[in-house]
């Protein structure tokens, strides 16, 4: 008898799951909240840390439970089915670093306000998948007896980098306000990275699961997978970051806008597949399932189904570019006391599958050393997101920042599409 063989797709998710939006204020304490209780400090040294995921489709609670290697049950499952449509994306991201500043007049001879100097690490992933790839994935192929799923236009970006970054800040006196310039430049060391890319694939299934017919167009470029922990030296890359802010003193507004991560990482020792093919997996002919005999002896994994993606495999060096983050941020005071701080804004984000997000927040300080707010957010790589924030500056130049933009996750883990924790220590001395 013939035994049935579901097809194994799931190369996108597992990708996501092996290597696991931002928004608009960034990770750690950009806006320098608490910079006026210590007027005489010079430098400060911080620690900062984003976890962000953010989808369309996905919820909190099915992206835990995947990506811990939980059960996922058939609610589960068919809660995320449930809200796939045409264009269904998820976007991760993992970042951490350690920063010093210093304020001073001169640069090399050069009038400045502060220079900077960052090691991060960065983590980032991203997807458009269609509907059918994710049933597929999930729920294998019954459902698809007789019908054609449709795998086309699935597009994944995954990215792990490390950053050493230097960078300048310069501030322009115009009579009642002032101009800030700030610009860095980074050198890249490429760890890993996986693009693919479909176009029109589907895969037909016999209406009594006799066979399966697949159509595959699809390219691949995958950096070096010989090794890809913290110490492979897979790609070099340089990126740069620059802002401008303009800050009116009499009306207490501040217009700024942010451009990061511009650059690119080049990859050698890549391996690059482009496939256009068709075939036919018609599972394994065994005659006495309890004395199989040469049928199971004989079964090679180089048949025309691997070998028509082997052949197609090349080792070429590919380039890579980052996925840019444009902000445009308002920012005021509410009162005159300067106790109510707003910012709202939108981001645009390029190469990520990423749609524009717009946000918006209200803060309070209690105190000079305490601050707490909300904000309200649409777009990204996700929907509706309800944000909290506080601050906390515990004397002595210790300072903490922590925020999370999806606090609906812990309260409705299977409707909320997304997830952050945004966190910033830092010592002024």
């Amino acid at each position: 008898m013939k035994r049935k063989f579901s097809l194994p797709i799931l190369l996108i998710f597992i990708s996501f799951k092996a290597i696991c939006q931002p928004i608009g204020f960034f990770s750690f304490d950009s806006k320098n909240t608490f910079e006026s209780n210590y007027p005489s400090q010079k430098n400060s040294i911080g620690l900062s840390g984003d976890i962000l995921f953010g989808s369309n489709c996905i919820t909190a609670n099915f992206a835990n439970k995947y990506i811990s290697n939980l059960f996922l049950d058939t609610t589960l499952k068919q809660n995320v089915s449930s809200r796939l449509g045409n264009n269904n994306i998820f976007g991760y991201d993992l970042d951490g670093g350690l920063i010093f500043t210093h304020k001073l007049d001169t640069f090399l001879h050069i009038p400045v306000k502060s220079y900077y100097l960052a090691i991060r690490d960065r983590n980032h992933s991203d997807a458009s998948f269609p509907k059918d790839l994710f049933n597929l994935t999930f729920f294998g192929n019954e459902m698809y007896a007789g019908k054609t799923a449709n795998l086309s236009n699935l597009s994944f970006n995954s990215i792990h980098y490390q950053q050493v970054q230097f960078g300048l800040i310069k501030e322009y006196p115009v009579y009642h306000a002032s101009y800030t310039v700030g610009v860095s430049i980074s050198g890249l060391k490429g760890q890993s990275s996986l693009n693919i890319t479909t176009g029109s694939d589907s895969l037909f299934t016999q209406i009594a699961g006799e066979y399966l017919n697949l159509n595959a167009d699809m390219n691949m470029k995958q950096s070096d997978t010989s090794g890809s922990n913290y110490g492979s030296f897979n790609g070099l890359g340089l990126s740069t970051d620059f802002f401008v802010s303009f800050h009116d003193s009499l009306s207490n507004f501040t217009v700024r806008l942010d451009v990061q991560d511009l650059g690119f990482i080049s990859w050698f020792k890549a391996i690059q597949n482009n496939i256009d093919t068709s075939f036919q997996f018609s599972g394994l002919a065994i005659p006495n399932i309890l004395q199989p005999g040469d049928s199971l002896s004989n079964l090679s994994l180089d048949s025309n189904y691997t070998r028509a993606y082997h052949a197609h495999q090349v080792k070429k060096s590919y380039t890579t570019f980052l996925p840019a983050l444009i902000n445009l941020s308002f920012s005021c005071f509410l009162d005159p006391d300067k106790k109510i701080p707003l910012e709202a804004g939108v981001n645009f984000r390029f190469s990520s599958n990423y749609t524009p997000y717009v946000y918006a927040g209200v803060s309070k300080f209690f105190s000079k050393t305490t601050i707490a707010g909300a904000s309200i957010s649409y777009g990204g790589y996700g929907k509706f997101g309800l944000g909290l924030n506080f601050g906390k500056d515990f004397g002595k130049g210790y300072i903490l920042m922590i925020r999370t933009n999806n606090a609906e996750a812990a309260i409705l883990p299977n409707s909320a599409l997304g997830e952050t924790l945004l966190f910033g220590f830092k010592k002024t001395f």
